[in-house]
C-alpha cells in the first residue's frame, strides 16, 4: 500500500501493539490504545516494562490491522519512540483526550516518529485450501 494509505487506516483504528526492545534484548510487545496526529503516533502508559524498555532502547515497530471484506490489511510502523515531557507538546498532540480501556492510570504521554511506514492488504474471501486444488487444480501455490 502506499504510504498515505497506511496512514489512512491507521487513523480509524483505536487500538494498535507497540513492540520494543526487552531488556534482556529479545521483543517485547503491548497493546496501546492510539492517536494518530501529524504523522506521528500517540499513546499513553501507566509506566512500568514498557516505559523502562522505551528509556533503554527507543528503538520500537508499531503495528495496526483490521478488516474491510473481503480485505484484511497490516501496517507496519518503525521508528523510535519517547516521552513527552513538555506540556505545550502533549496539549497539541491531543494525546489527553485519549481514551484508554485499561482501569489503571495512564499518566505517561509518548509519540512514535516513523523512520519507515509499510502496509498490505490480503483477500480473506479465497477458497480453503482443500478447495483450492479442486478449483485451481493440483500444485497450485495460491
Amino acid at each position: 500500500m502506499r504510504e498515505d494509505q497506511c496512514w489512512a487506516l491507521l487513523g480509524n483504528r483505536p487500538i494498535g501493539r507497540l513492540a520494543v526492545i526487552g531488556a534482556d534484548g529479545g521483543p517485547d510487545i503491548f497493546p496501546v490504545n492510539t492517536l494518530v496526529h501529524d504523522g506521528k503516533i500517540y499513546f499513553r502508559s501507566g509506566g512500568g516494562a514498557k516505559m523502562r524498555e522505551v528509556a533503554a532502547d527507543d528503538r520500537v515497530a508499531f503495528e495496526m490491522d483490521g478488516a474491510e471484506p473481503p480485505w484484511r490489511w497490516s501496517v507496519v510502523i518503525r521508528g523510535t519512540a519517547r516521552r513527552l515531557d513538555r506540556d505545550d507538546e502533549i496539549e497539541a498532540s491531543g494525546v489527553l483526550g485519549l481514551a484508554t480501556l485499561s482501569p489503571s492510570p495512564k499518566n505517561d504521554f509518548c509519540v512514535v516518529t516513523p523512520v519507515q511506514v509499510s502496509g498490505r492488504r490480503f483477500r480473506t474471501d479465497f477458497p480453503e485450501p482443500a478447495e483450492r486444488s479442486e478449483v485451481y487444480g493440483r500444485g497450485s501455490d495460491l
